[in-house]
C-alpha cells in the first residue's frame, strides 16, 4: 500500500481497511531504535516497583509500569490513524507482549471482539461490552508493532482479507486449555473447535504474511481473521499489540480477574488510558499515570 507523509489515514487507506479489517504496515519507529527502545522496556519491567501482576505467563498490560511502553501507546503516529477509523476520543484498554522464540508454533487462525477466550470449562464474560451503535467504522482497534524483524521465516502475522464481515467462529463458546496437543495452537487453546461451519477451512482463503521491520506497525480489527507463522529461523520474534476503544465501550464490566495460559490474574490494577480526546461516558476508570507514578500524555 502506498504510504503518506501526513500522519492520518489517506481516503484510499480508510477504504483499504473498510474493505480488508486491516490497514499497514507505517514507520513509527527507526529500524536501529526498535530494538534498543525494547531493550530498554524490559529493563523497566525487571525494575518495575509496582507491576501490574506477578504472572510470567500472562504479559498484559504493562503499558501501566514500563514508561517506554506508556509513551509508546499515545505516539501520534499511532493515534492520528486510529482516529480515521475509530474517532477522536479513544482509550487503550489492554495490550500484550508476543514473543516468538526459534522453534515456537505459529498461532492458529482467531477471531474475536468481545475478547471472551479464556481457561474456562463454563460460559464467560465478555471483556468488552459494547453500548451503542457508531457513525465510524469501528468502535474497537490492535496496533501491532515489531519491535524486531517480523517476517516470514521468524512467524509474522497473517491475516484473512475481508474476513470481518461475517463471523467464522463463536467466540462466547468456552476453551480448555492443552498444552500437549498440536491442534491446541491457539495460546494452549484449539480456537477451530468455535468454527461455525467445521468443513470450513481458512487456509484456503487468500492469506496475506504481514512482514514487517523493526518499528513498523500494522492495525487491524480483531474480528478480522488472523494467526502467525510458526518461527522457522533462528532470530526472536518480538511484536507489542496495544488495543483500544471507543469510550461508550465498557471494559471489564463484572469481570474482577481473568484465568488464561494455566495462571490467574487479579484485575484490581486495571484502567484504562485516554490517549486522545474526552470520555463522555464514564464507564471506566482512567489511569492518569502509570503504576510507577509517569504521567500519561494525550496525543495532540
Amino acid at each position: 500500500m502506498t504510504q503518506t507523509t501526513s500522519l492520518g489515514l489517506t481516503s484510499e487507506q480508510v477504504e483499504f481497511f473498510r474493505e480488508n479489517g486491516y490497514v499497514g504496515p507505517f514507520d513509527l519507529y527507526p529500524a536501529e531504535q526498535a530494538p534498543l527502545l525494547w531493550n530498554q522496556a524490559m529493563i523497566e519491567m525487571v525494575t518495575s516497583r509496582n507491576k501490574p501482576h506477578n504472572s510470567t505467563v500472562i504479559n498484559y498490560d504493562r503499558h501501566l509500569d514500563c514508561n517506554t511502553l506508556s509513551q509508546h501507546i499515545s505516539r501520534p503516529e499511532i493515534v492520528h490513524k486510529l482516529r480515521s477509523l475509530i474517532g477522536d476520543d479513544i482509550l487503550c484498554w489492554k495490550s500484550n507482549i508476543f514473543q516468538k522464540q526459534p522453534g515456537d508454533a505459529g498461532t492458529g487462525w482467531h477471531q474475536v471482539e468481545a475478547f471472551v477466550v479464556g481457561e474456562t470449562t463454563t460460559a464467560v464474560t465478555p471483556s468488552l461490552k459494547y453500548t451503542e451503535e457508531t457513525s465510524y467504522l469501528t468502535q474497537e482497534l490492535t496496533v501491532w508493532t515489531a519491535f524486531s524483524p517480523a517476517s516470514v521465516e521468524n512467524g509474522c502475522l497473517r491475516f484473512l482479507p475481508g474476513s470481518h464481515k461475517k463471523w467464522y467462529y463463536d467466540e462466547s463458546k468456552p476453551l480448555t486449555r492443552n498444552v500437549q496437543s498440536k491442534s491446541h495452537d491457539f495460546f494452549g487453546y484449539d480456537y477451530s473447535e468455535n468454527k461455525l461451519d467445521k468443513d470450513w477451512d481458512p487456509n484456503q482463503e487468500a492469506i496475506v504474511d504481514m512482514a514487517m521491520q523493526p518499528g513498523q506497525f500494522v492495525i487491524f480489527l480483531a474480528k478480522t481473521i488472523h494467526g502467525s507463522r510458526p518461527n522457522i529461523s533462528d532470530v526472536t520474534r518480538l511484536g507489542y499489540a496495544s488495543r483500544y476503544v471507543a469510550p461508550s465501550v465498557k471494559v471489564y464490566e463484572d469481570v474482577d480477574s481473568l484465568s488464561e495460559f494455566g495462571d490467574t490474574i487479579s484485575l484490581d490494577y486495571h484502567g484504562c488510558v485516554l490517549v486522545s480526546g474526552e470520555d463522555r461516558f464514564g464507564h471506566n476508570r482512567l489511569h492518569q499515570q502509570n503504576l510507577n507514578g509517569f504521567p500519561f500524555r494525550k496525543a495532540d
